[in-house]
């Protein structure tokens, strides 16, 4: 069955947002606006500086971009977009520079294309993982989810480089629509402006020139889906903490057999916890035991020969605490390992990121009592940079008497998403040695040749350079010139732009 009709799957929601009026753009559209001409975006659960931004600015179409960053253009005013606003522990929604309208695409909620024959979706950018999730269901397909908010938005977390369940999400992207500088309105990949997408075609294709940058502004967006398999198993393994070596090495022995787009691999659950920064974990934390995670996916008997190969490997580990093989489809709903088997069905779910944060609604995560951080180093995958990694963060940790969450996510046989939490009490002192921590963690794992991979709205003007020492980006500027030659998207975003 396929489905081919641009915008009749629209979510017909509108952020609630107070004082608002309504201009006309040139053809007379409709664009919303926030009538303070300047206002303070402080809401953040990272507790990052706080930017002044002119107003917001909340475009329905493609159409109303456009006339957006033809007027920002016009009068030359920065513009900084945004999906959904759920960037957190990096910024939420604020921009990283100052004096920037809010460019809000949060009205998009268009799903234009789902293709159920080849497998693929085209999303405008307030398209959420609820929403997309919930058309898929019943369906031959499913959606590579996130562990974090339903209702985040997938174009976003894509062009940010998050990590799926599954795979990695810039695995999913096929193409995109974008709205450059000069008010033009571009595609990428083989997508047309109708929503479809035929698949790559001949010539140079610029698709990831729109990832983690700030070269225009992605109004759609064509995604691959997962093909929905017979079976889906999660291994879930537990080890004592001093055996992290060990597990270390068996999870490079489970990682080489496999194809990291079968399932994520993970090392999950890893606390590193001075003294004084026990407060602002979780009650559920045992910060004495590590996590091993893996779903398994395709046929049953595929799956059950898998499951033998790592539980063979996992179980000659002396540290092991347990091991656990779940059948997704038959988790009861009151095991604590529910959410992740959801997760793994590619049906998103809010219940962790609440439950860890302590707040009911999503909605009350940037004003939680606990605040997060992120820091996101890529790590090769070998055992003795894994264990660097884990080592430098241990002693900035002991140094600024701050917690850490870690994670990593093998991305490939040769990498793996360092993944980064530091939670703070939000007090002035706590907020203060979180972000000391996170700046002298950058500092070191770059000295160690472990450069990030994604950034906060503090960061970003600098970690794009940092990748190398003899790092060129006039080709990027010269990129940045053309397709934005007023230098009104998104200033400071990973590529620094002069103004």
């Amino acid at each position: 069955m396929s489905r081919h009709d641009p915008g009749a799957l629209r979510k017909e929601t509108e952020p609630g947002q107070a004082n608002r009026q309504i201009s006309s753009g040139a053809d007379g559209a409709a664009v919303a606006v926030e009538s303070r001409t300047r206002v303070q975006h402080a809401a953040d659960l990272g507790e990052h500086r706080v930017r002044e931004v002119r107003g917001t600015i909340f475009p329905a179409s493609t159409e109303e971009v456009r006339q957006a960053v033809v007027s920002a253009a016009r009068t030359n005013t920065p513009i900084f977009p945004l999906s959904t606003g759920r960037n957190w522990g990096m910024g939420s929604r604020s921009p990283v520079s100052d004096g920037c309208s809010i460019l809000d695409a949060g009205r998009m909620t268009a799903v234009r294309t789902l293709d159920l024959d080849r497998g693929y979706a085209v999303i405008e950018p307030g398209v959420t993982q609820r929403q997309l999730a919930e058309l898929l269901e019943d369906t031959p397909w499913m959606l590579n989810v996130t562990a974090g908010c339903a209702d985040a938005s997938i174009v976003g977390n894509t062009l940010e480089r998050g990590d799926g369940t599954l795979r990695p999400r810039i695995d999913d992207l096929l193409g995109v629509e974008v709205v450059l500088g000069t008010g033009q309105v571009m595609t990428t990949g083989g997508l047309d402006r109708n929503g479809r997408y035929a698949g790559t075609v001949a010539g140079p294709d610029l698709t990831r020139a729109f990832v983690q940058s700030n070269l225009g502004v992605v109004t759609a967006m064509a995604i691959g889906l997962v093909p929905r398999p017979q079976t889906i198993t999660l291994v879930h393994a537990t080890f004592a903490k001093a055996a992290l070596a060990e597990v270390v090495e068996a999870m490079i022995r489970v990682g080489r057999t496999r194809n990291a787009t079968d399932g994520m691999l993970r090392l999950k659950d890893l606390f590193v916890v001075p003294a004084a920064g026990r407060a602002a974990l979780p009650a559920t934390a045992d910060i004495d035991a590590v996590t091993v995670q893996l779903p398994l996916l395709g046929s049953r008997a595929a799956v059950e020969d898998s499951e033998r190969t790592v539980r063979d490997i996992f179980s000659r580990v002396r540290g092991l605490v347990s091991y656990r093989s779940l059948d997704t489809a038959q988790t009861a709903t009151d095991d604590p390992l529910y959410p992740r088997t959801l997760f793994a069905r590619g049906i998103p779910s809010c219940i962790n990121v609440q439950g860890g944060l302590g707040v009911t609604s999503c909605a009350q995560v940037d004003r939680s009592t606990i605040g997060r951080l992120m820091f996101l180093p890529v790590v090769p995958f070998e055992r003795g940079d894994l264990s660097r990694a884990i080592e430098l963060f241990e002693a900035e940790a002991r140094r600024y008497g701050t917690a850490g969450m870690l994670e990593f996510n093998v991305v490939s046989q040769r990498s793996t998403n360092m993944v980064v939490q530091i939670p703070f009490l939000r007090d002035p002192g706590s907020i203060d040695r979180a972000h000391e921590l996170r700046r002298a963690a950058r500092r070191s794992f770059l000295r160690a040749g472990f450069p990030p991979y994604r950034s906060d709205i503090d960061h970003e003007p600098w970690e794009l350079p940092d990748r190398a020492a003899d790092y060129l980006d006039e080709p990027l500027h010269m990129l940045k010139r053309m397709y934005d030659p007023a230098a009104i998207i998104a200033p400071g975003r990973f590529l620094a732009s002069d103004r």
